[in-house]
């Protein structure tokens, strides 16, 4: 029993110099970063459940809940491979998408406003060029793995940082019609920029 109560002594002293045990381990917990190979081992089946329900519906179109988004799309703050930044990891029929983005509360996919990279106002806002954007894909990995492949989009900043701290939903254009604006959009709420999705 003393045992015990010295090592809870212990704990308690570096717990409060440290300032505090849930504050230390929401940290620790907070700024993980994961690996391709556990987010693959994280991927869950898909679901057979149809039933949606749908969230984040005030200014913008609304995007399905957390809990109903496809098992086949992942989401994480901080990926290895991606150099600590988030990235969005697609599975099954959604390899093939044109393109897929994070969104803010305010439904922009472009951001900051000024830009990144270096980039040119030319380059940032008539070409719209991925590399201008932190909420957009910089590079793809594809990952062959036998219980599925998969894509990581690596986007250009890492969930934990206030770039992304309004970030809320992803975007999935599922395919590319030139000249229309029927583009087939898939709408995907986010736990929140710094926490996993499936």
């Amino acid at each position: 029993m003393k045992r015990v109560l010295r090592a809870l002594a212990v704990v308690t002293l570096v717990a409060t110099i440290v300032g505090g045990p849930s504050n230390s381990m929401a940290q620790i917990a907070e700024r993980r970063v994961w690996t391709v190979k556990e987010i693959l081992e994280e991927r869950q089946p898909a679901s057979s459940d149809t039933k949606e329900k749908w969230c984040q519906g005030q200014l913008f179109k609304p995007c399905l809940c957390p809990k109903y988004v496809s098992k086949l799309v992942q989401y994480r703050p901080s990926v290895s491979e991606c150099g600590g930044k988030a990235a969005i990891i697609l599975s099954g029929k959604y390899l093939n998408v044109f393109s897929v983005v994070v969104r803010d509360l305010l439904n922009r996919d472009r951001w900051p406003a000024q830009g990144v990279n270096g980039c040119s106002a030319f380059e940032r806002d008539t070409l719209g060029l991925n590399k201008c954007s932190v909420f957009k894909v910089q590079k793809v990995i594809g990952v062959e793995d036998p219980a599925g492949d998969a894509e990581v989009h690596c986007l250009g900043a890492s969930g934990y940082s206030t770039l992304f701290k309004k970030v809320t939903r992803i975007t999935a254009k599922l395919a590319d019609h030139p000249n229309a604006t029927t583009d087939p959009l898939e709408r995907l709420c986010l736990v929140g920029p710094n926490q996993p999705l499936n």
